[in-house]
Order: structure tokens, then sequence, then C-alpha cells
């Protein structure tokens, strides 16, 4: 739900109603987040200790869940939620360092995010801004929350000079009403950032309009915002709502927040309507570091209800709207298909199999991943699966500090190297 639309009183009295979308989109936010602290954390003998969390439009942290008739956590109370699993899940020894940034342009906003929701949710030692320490097992998490009043964009520089001191990793959820609110240029600063990863609510659904308006001012806005001059030039406007102009649409903005954005690697995530070819918005996964957008896809398969978008390649979260579940009595369900992981090895088959072919001498698991992971839905558990099938039909073999891997199924280390056998083309499926 957009934060400029919902409105919170600063007692708490009043709440906004949440939105199927909205819900989904918290869920894969609140499941990548702990994924993340797992893995980063978890890292080697010792990961990264030190994180920055900025929730840019947070708004005041509670909805109403009408048709669970009860209270919906948002997305600042989802992001310590899920900081807290990760690091309990970690057992590790040494102290984890957390600083929150909760960013809303109301007063009354954060108000109800300090005074109402988070005591409610348990966090109510948080809202003094001085650091608390949430014991795990061993080690300690320190957490500290800061809490500004005004609008992102103004204060973009200042959050990203905290971080800088501040150093470590840093992460933006970013989940404004439209693409108005948050530039390229703001974009480009955060990615800047050594360590940085952004998720970014995208309004595909409104920027049709804008891009079809090819000579309003609302088109030399979008332009002069986004930096999207050069981008999006569809002849035909009218098919912006079948298959290939949604697919046109998404590989357009990948290519946009990747030049503009300068962000090394770009996920997009569909959101869609009632199983509809027609994507309300895109969730933008923007990030510098291959494990990253490791991460966020092994989470995106965890909390999903894929279907047959994948086949069109239009895959994403087909979530159901509120009038699905009047009819229908159901509550929110994630159900992976057994035909989506079918096209998703499909679609490795295509993208792989030409690589690995046009390798004589072989190429390394890290390069594969490099030059593909942006162009599937693929996890790096369907890269393994699909490596190790081919293997096991002896297609490929696999070499470890120069000798062929043994066994039945190989976990795969980036430094491997995947080499076509001698006696076999490469064809599967």
């Amino acid at each position: 739900m957009s934060k400029s639309q919902a409105n919170w009183s600063a007692d708490g009295s009043h709440i906004p109603d949440i939105n199927p979308h909205t819900k989904a989109k918290h869920q894969i936010l609140e499941t990548y987040l702990e994924n993340l602290i797992y893995t980063l954390y978890s890292k080697g003998r010792r990961g990264e200790t030190t994180f920055t969390f900025v929730d840019g439009f947070c708004g005041g942290g509670m909805y109403c869940d009408r048709d669970n008739k009860s209270e919906w956590k948002g997305s600042p109370l989802r992001i310590i939620e899920a900081i807290r699993a990760g690091y309990k899940k970690s057992k590790r020894e040494y102290d984890l360092n957390v600083k929150f940034i909760f960013i809303d342009n109301k007063r009354d906003h954060l108000a109800c995010l300090k005074n109402y929701s988070m005591p409610k949710a348990g966090f109510g030692e948080l809202v003094n801004g001085q650091p608390h320490k949430f014991k795990g097992e061993v080690g300690n998490l320190v957490e500290e929350c800061e809490f500004i009043c005004g609008e992102f964009e103004n204060l973009v520089n200042e959050v990203i000079f905290k971080i800088d001191l501040r150093k470590g990793h840093s992460f933006f959820f970013l989940d404004p009403f439209g693409w108005t609110d948050v530039s390229m240029q703001s974009i480009r600063k955060i990615n800047d950032l050594k360590r940085t990863e952004i998720l970014y609510t995208y309004m595909i659904d409104y920027i049709k309009r804008f891009v079809c308006d090819r000579d309003g001012k609302d088109k030399d806005t979008f332009n002069r915002i986004l930096d999207a001059e050069e981008y999006y030039q569809f002849d035909n406007f009218n098919t912006f709502d079948r298959i290939g102009g949604q697919c046109y649409l998404r590989n357009e903005s990948m290519r946009l927040f990747r030049d503009k954005g300068k962000a090394k690697y770009v996920f997009t995530f569909s959101m869609i309507p009632r199983g509809d070819v027609s994507v309300l918005y895109y969730l933008m996964h923007l990030s510098q570091k291959l494990t990253a957008l490791e991460v966020i896809k092994e989470s995106f398969w965890q909390e999903n209800n894929l279907d047959y978008q994948y086949y069109f390649e239009l895959y994403g979260h087909g979530f159901r709207t509120a009038d699905f579940y009047e009819d229908n009595q159901l509550e929110l369900k994630f159900d992976v298909t057994q035909n989506s992981e079918y096209f998703c090895l499909e679609k490795l088959d295509i993208h792989l199999g030409r690589i690995i072919r046009n390798n004589q001498d072989g190429i390394i698991f890290r390069e594969l991943c490099h030059q593909t992971m942006e162009r599937n839905p693929a996890s790096k558990e369907h890269y393994t699966n699909y490596i190790n099938l081919l293997r096991n039909e002896k297609e490929i073999e696999i070499w470890r500090k120069g000798e062929i891997v043994k066994g039945r199924k190989v976990d795969l280390r980036k430094s491997d190297i995947i080499k076509l056998t001698k006696y076999k083309q490469l064809s599967l499926f």
C-alpha cells in the first residue's frame, strides 16, 4: 500500500487497511532479509558484522487486515523481526551491529510507529534511539533505531553520509506511491556505496501512461526524473497489455536501472493480480554482488505462488485480490507449482546450454552465474540441480583443482569448471 495515500493517526487510533499485494510484498521482504543476514553474517570464519537498513517510506507500522480481522505488521516491524530471526538462526559467537533508519514525510506516521506499533510488536525498547542489546545464544545483536521526518528524496545525501561513516552492508527498502518520489540520481548515489542493495517498488502500471504520452509534459517529467529518454521506445502502444508488451516493459526497466542506476545486477519480480498477464508493478532488486542476487531469488521461491507466468516469462507473484477471497473464502497462500519448476529448468537449458556449448575448454561456474542469473527466475539450487542433471546424463564434467569431481550429486563451488564431455553433444529437453 502506498504510504502517501495511507494515513496513520499519531496514537494508533486510526490505521489504514492492507492490500493483498502489499501483504505479498511484506512477506517477500521479511523472508529475504532473514536469509540475507543468515548468509552474510554467517559467511566464512567471520562474516559481515555491521548492517544499516533504511525504510524510506515507512508509514505508521501497523495495518488493518480485514480479511483476517486482525492487525498486519508493516515493513518497519517486519524488517526488525527478520534481522532478529536471521541472527538467531546463524548462532555465531560474535556481535552483530545493526542500525535501522525509518523515514516518513508525516510526523503522525512516525509517532504512530514509535508510540503504538513498535511497543505493541514488542520493540518498545528501540524507540528512544539508544543502542539496545538483543541477546542470542552466544553473542549479542546490538540494535539502534533512528526516525527521520522528511521527504526521502531530500534526505538521501544525509542517509548515505551516515552509512559511509558506519561502513558495512546497507539495504534500502523503497516503497513509494509513484515514480516521482525517488529519482534515478538518488538510485545512483545509493549504488555508489561499496556494499549496498535496493528493493524498490516500480509502478509500471502508472508508467505505461506516461510512456504513451509521447509529447506531453508528463513524459518530459518522467524522462527527467528517471533519465529514461532513450528507453521504452515502443512503436505499438496498444500491445502493452499483451505478453510481448509486458516482457518488453520488464526488459527495458532492467536495462534502465542497470545503465542509469549503476546497478551491476538487476532482478525484477512481477506483481500480477489474479493470474492476469498485466503487471501491476515490479519489485526491482538492485545489487552490486552476485551473492545478493542469489539470495533474493531463493527468497522469492520460498514465498511464491507462481504458475503460468513462467511460461510467458512474467515470473512473479500472482497474488489474489480481495474479491478472490470474498468469492472463495481462502487465506493468502503461496504455492510453487510443478509446472513452474519445469519451465524454470527449461529456461536454464536455453541460457546455460548455449554458453556451455560455446566454451569448449570449459567455463567457471561463477562466470556462468554472472552471465545468466538476471535472465531467468532460477535459484542457485536450480542451477545446481540442472548442472548435476547434465552431468549424470554424461553431457558435461565438473572439474575442481585439476581433477574431475566424483559422486552422484555435486554441491557446486564458484571456482568449479563446467566442461563438455568429449563424446556427447549438449542436448536436453
